[in-house]
Order: C-alpha cells, then structure tokens, then sequence
C-alpha cells in the first residue's frame, strides 16, 4: 500500500471514531519548519516525514502522535492539535538524553526518533531511551504506526 493509502485509511478511521482529521501543511510552512529545526536543534527534516506533512499536518489517533509542521500549545491546531515538532522537541529537550535525535511522534510507550540527520527511523522507549525496533526508512516506520490504526 502507498503512503496515501495508509493515510487515508487512518484519517477515515479517525473521522469514523470522531477525532479532527488535521488539513496538510503547505510548502511555505513546511519551509519554515525546516528552517526552525535546523537552528533550534541543528535537525534535518526527513523527506518521507515531509512527505506526510503534505498529507496530514500532525495526527493524533488511537494512542499515536505524529507532530506537525508548527503547532503548539499558544497556537494549537483543528481540535485544540498543539505538537508540533519544533514545540514538542523543546519539551522533550527538557529530559535528559533527548538532545542526540529528533522525536517525529510518540505511541503510548514509544518516541519515533530519527538521528539529527533525518537518518536512522526508531521506535524508543519513552522512559528508558532504549531502542525497541528499528526501519529500514521513515516512509516504512510511518507505514506501520499508521497500519496499525487504520
């Protein structure tokens, strides 16, 4: 199944159980993400993370968080969705260890971090730091946290 597939499925899901589906982001915003990630953090946002963006600026559905492109808690989006990935990561900064990754989203138990490169997709353990499952791609990672819900 494509990207668009995966999505799709989910955001009907989503809509079915009444959660707010989130518009896709802009190529400005999405500009401007970049932007902020490479000064905040010195991060590099992954293509296949941007790729989902477009499609769907954060998700919020069934226990996954995926952040968006600049939300956050002053300026939340569609049914009060405020993580962003520039705010989010500032929160998660306030730990300690959090500092060598960049966190794309977050299950009940797990951060989705890729390396500051935007390389190296991972399932880590919110309260260890601990790696529990590895992708061959972003693209592969988003597939199966989406799969799972959709």
């Amino acid at each position: 199944e494509g990207m668009d597939a995966v999505i799709m499925a989910a955001r009907d899901a989503q809509v079915a159980s009444g959660e707010t589906a989130q518009a896709g982001a802009d190529e400005a915003r999405i500009g401007v993400l970049r932007g902020a990630l490479q000064r905040e953090f010195g991060a590099t946002l992954p293509e296949d993370y941007a790729a989902l963006l477009r499609r769907s600026d954060g998700v919020d559905f069934d226990g996954l968080v995926l952040y968006g492109s600049a939300q956050s808690e002053a300026n939340p989006g569609p049914g009060g969705f405020w993580q962003g990935l520039v705010a989010a990561n500032k929160l998660w900064r306030e730990g300690p260890g959090h500092t060598r990754y960049l966190v794309l989203g977050e299950t009940d138990i797990d951060l989705f971090t890729v390396d500051l490169d935007g390389s190296n997709p991972v399932l880590r353990d919110k309260v260890s730091s601990d790696v529990n499952e590895t992708f061959p791609s972003v693209d592969a990672a988003l597939r199966r946290l989406l799969a799972t819900r959709g």
